[in-house]
């Protein structure tokens, strides 16, 4: 699979780019399901967060802190990536006690511990085999269009070493390709033939407009966690 610059911007004339087009948490409207896709999340087992202490006030408590991190080869606050091993959110809610809604997310596990807790990060290996599960839902091999967005911090650099927008066209595969390149997703994932649109904004989870039937395909997959978003 490769994907192939494309000058020609009409395919993106249907995404709301601009507030002259309607869109429901950055997508087309259209759609039959709206679906807010939740980030993978590992976990290090190994870690006694229960020991853990997420006071951070005082000089003591600061260096309680680092010796953890140290004895525990955590850095930055995550453990180390090839510790992790792949767990759902409705499995920490559980842990945690905590209803699993679609209020229950990063905050509010941060919130349950008093702080991020040192045990749970992501990685890369994580976020591909994320896109890869994802990909496979909405077929490998779709003609599929990628949209970087400046204004969304998904841009490239032209000759002169500025930000620009960019467009791609390839298939619904190259993604995991492009995502381990860039370590984010492109502003707009889209199929050619508009049955299913992904969005991440900056600052926002990754969205999917799609069909009833992907929908419900993802809501049923073991790994892949979503929530309605209308």
């Amino acid at each position: 699979m490769s994907r192939c610059p494309v000058s020609d911007l009409s395919p993106l004339d249907w995404l709301p780019l601009t507030d002259d087009v309607p869109a429901v948490s950055g997508l087309p409207l259209g759609f039959a399901a709206y679906l807010k896709l939740l980030p993978p999340l590992g976990i290090d087992r190994s870690i006694p967060v229960a020991t853990y202490s997420f006071q951070a006030r005082t000089v003591e408590q600061l260096n309680a802190r680092v010796a953890f991190w140290n004895t525990h080869g955590i850095h930055h606050g995550q453990p180390a990536p090839d510790r992790l091993t792949p767990i759902t959110y409705r499995q920490v809610a559980a842990e945690l006690g905590v209803a699993f809604t679609p209020a229950f997310g990063n905050e509010a596990i941060s919130r349950a511990y008093g702080g991020w807790p040192p045990h749970l990060g992501s990685s890369l290996a994580l976020e591909v085999a994320f896109a890869q599960q994802l990909v496979e839902v909405l077929s490998p091999q779709t003609d599929t269009y990628f949209f970087g967005s400046v204004a969304e911090g998904a841009y490239h650099w032209d000759a002169q070493g500025l930000p620009t927008d960019w467009l791609e066209q390839g298939q619904a595969g190259d993604v995991v390709d492009l995502y381990q390149q860039e370590r984010r997703w492109p502003t707009y994932t889209f199929a050619a033939n508009r049955a299913w649109c992904l969005y991440q904004g900056e600052d926002q989870d990754l969205a999917l407009g799609c069909s009833l039937a992907i929908g419900q395909q993802l809501q049923a997959h073991p790994a892949l966690e979503t929530w309605p978003l209308k």
